[in-house]
């Protein structure tokens, strides 16, 4: 069995601050869960691709690459959520 994190990137308010993250705030996020999740010992870091607001992951593959040239046993992935996904 192999254990990870999924993300979507979503650019959403903090709920504990109210405060939304800039997209490039949330990339550098995204790495740095990645990162960590190698460190503790997890196994899987995957993202999710979208086109519109309120995610930026449009280009996993890049996101993956730089994760990878940063990371040295942790499996990455593409993919996916089913549930919709809508703005206010």
């Amino acid at each position: 069995m192999q254990i990870g994190v999924f993300t979507v990137g979503d650019v959403t308010p903090d709920p504990t601050n109210g405060r939304t993250p800039s997209e490039a705030e949330r990339i550098q996020a995204m790495v740095a869960i990645a990162l960590k999740a190698e460190e503790i010992g997890l196994d899987v870091f995957a993202t999710g691709e979208h086109h519109n607001p309120p995610f930026v992951p449009s280009s996993p593959t890049t996101m993956l690459g730089y994760v990878a040239a940063r990371t040295s046993r942790l499996l990455l992935s593409t993919a996916t959520t089913l549930i919709t996904t809508t703005t206010r």
